[in-house]
């Protein structure tokens, strides 16, 4: 460790109890996994992610102030249920375009192939990539890729289009550039995490879309199972993200404990809201990453999620145009990032059904704000009580 980071965990070890304590039980944990495992080399983004988690959160004052969330504090209204899935669900055969019906197809298939191919228990899990590599290289890389014959898409009011354009915008352009890395060869412990992560949630945004691609899964996926905020912190910690060209490190600041949403097709409704912002700000952030943020009670009744970054004034006046009403105004070269903020927008609309889109955009629901030198991007969704009762997701399972 360089001597400038040695100083300052040491210093923080003497001066706070809380990160005392996190490292001793991290250090269990550690300890109990070294009896349990065959001796490997640590991965390359172990120290990284070790480090991220020692970091104070920013000061997010100035957001949680500013005119567009007091807007919202005085508008909030909480729906009477919850979202339960359904709203943005259509059939591939409602899918006018053949190709993308097929693309959608055949992608599902591949990624089912892919996820115990990254699972814990897994050959790649032990360091054993060649499977995942070829399999990576044969069915969805190259000449294979899913986004390779459509990387253009435009800002749609189709339910069907929308469902398209989720599956193909939200976790998948990320996730692909992970399996191009698996199918080069040159895939590491850090990649096959990502990957697994991605996987996961591409299948479930996937079956939330589309209601006959995988009926079995998707009546799993409606039961209540409450999923936690740790499970968003456990994949994005340190994550390696990429949205097409871009390629950057996410962190998480200011998190709190407790569930998020009620149902996986929920969470797979929260997930593509996140990606969507993640991948807006991916493009942008002068740093080449983003911080998210989970906060509740500061806007009371819901949990307000946050994805933010250093980004100049250039990018920043490309972030207002995207947010902006008109989305068909945008030029053509910022189409697929309209189309993230066109999903996040209907999203909203099934979150919180008893206001229209404009409702929402006008009383802050969702927006972007401009602050000393950084863009902010946010929405909200209605909080759980962490009282409720029921399951609990977790990621040991990999099919939820």
């Amino acid at each position: 460790m360089p001597e400038e980071d040695r100083l300052t965990y040491e210093s923080k070890l003497e001066t706070d109890e809380s990160i005392r304590l996190l490292v001793s039980a991290v250090s269990d944990d550690w300890s109990s996994l070294a009896l349990l495992s065959s001796p490997s080399s640590p991965d390359s983004d172990l120290r990284n992610r070790t480090l991220l988690l020692t970091q104070e959160p920013e000061d997010l004052s100035p957001l949680i102030e500013s005119p567009e969330l007091a807007r919202l504090r005085e508008n909030y209204s909480k729906p009477i249920q919850r979202y339960t899935g359904g709203d943005a669900t259509v059939d591939l055969s409602d899918v006018k375009d053949t190709e993308a019906k097929d693309i959608i197809s055949r992608a599902y298939e591949n990624l089912l192939s892919i996820l115990p191919m990254v699972s814990g228990d897994s050959p790649a899990a032990f360091g054993d990539f060649a499977p995942l590599s070829q399999f990576a290289k044969d069915h969805l890389t190259g000449n294979h890729n899913p986004l390779r014959s459509a990387s253009a898409f435009s800002p749609k009011e189709d339910l069907a289009d929308l469902s398209v354009q989720r599956s193909m915008l939200a976790s998948l352009p990320s996730l692909l550039h992970f399996l191009e890395i698996a199918g080069s060869g040159k895939v590491g412990l850090s990649e096959v995490r990502r990957i697994f992560y991605l996987c996961r949630d591409q299948l479930k945004i996937m079956r939330a879309s589309f209601r006959d691609l995988d009926p079995g899964r998707l009546a799993e996926d409606e039961l209540i199972r409450l999923h936690g905020t740790h499970l968003l912190r456990q994949k994005w910690t340190g994550a390696k993200h990429a949205f097409f060209s871009s390629s950057g490190l996410a962190n998480c600041g200011n998190f709190f404990e407790g569930p998020i949403c009620e149902r996986c097709v929920e969470f797979a409704e929260y997930d593509s809201n996140l990606y969507c912002l993640a991948n807006l700000m991916a493009n942008r952030s002068s740093s080449g990453g983003f911080q998210l943020e989970l906060i509740k009670d500061a806007i009371p009744g819901c949990a307000l999620a946050v994805v933010h970054a250093e980004v100049n004034d250039a990018k920043d006046a490309e972030l207002s145009a995207i947010s902006a009403s008109d989305l068909q105004s945008t030029q053509d070269q910022l189409s697929n990032d309209s189309c993230l903020w066109s999903l996040l927008r209907h999203s909203m609309s099934r979150g919180f059904p008893h206001h229209s889109i404009g409702e929402l955009s006008e009383a802050s629901f969702f927006g972007k704000s401009r602050m000393d030198g950084k863009s902010y991007l946010w929405f909200t969704w209605p909080e759980i009580e962490n009282i409720q009762e029921g399951a609990v997701a977790s990621t040991e399972k990999p099919g939820q």
